[in-house]
């Protein structure tokens, strides 16, 4: 499947317990996207959707989400202010597998060395929201 970059929206809603998350257009609901930089404030982002021609089409006619090239993907990550990033191992999913049981509470890649995604922080008053994106 082709890719391609759309800056949208976003909102923050409140998770409970002091904790936020970002919430994009309902459009992009159930589809294969990551975030490449969420602006400061988390008001909006730009995102890199890997789906096919027509989901992709059908998301560029939408008010909201607007469609980019990668030179102002480019252009746009200049003008963000720069974001706050660290890396993390990811985590075990807590989804049970018919009785799989591993005392390795991180991810491994196919060569066993754990997985390790880049993260940004963004604030939203006084949420701190960590969002991973995709740096390539």
């Amino acid at each position: 499947m082709a890719i391609a970059f759309f800056q949208i929206p976003l909102s923050v809603k409140p998770t409970g317990g002091g904790d936020a998350e970002l919430v994009a257009p309902e459009v992009l609901q159930g589809l294969n996207y990551r975030y490449v930089i969420v602006k400061e404030g988390g008001e909006e982002g730009i995102i890199k959707l890997e789906e096919s021609q027509q989901v992709r089409r059908k998301v560029a006619e939408q008010q909201d989400c607007k469609k980019l090239t990668a030179k102002q993907v480019e252009e746009l990550k200049q003008n963000y202010p720069r974001p706050k990033l660290k890396e993390k191992y990811r985590t075990h999913q807590q989804v049970e597998e018919e009785d799989e049981v591993t005392d390795e509470p991180f991810e491994l890649d196919d060569k066993g060395n754990r997985i390790i995604d880049t993260i940004q922080t963004v604030r939203s008053g006084f949420y701190l929201i960590d969002v991973p994106v995709d740096l390539g």
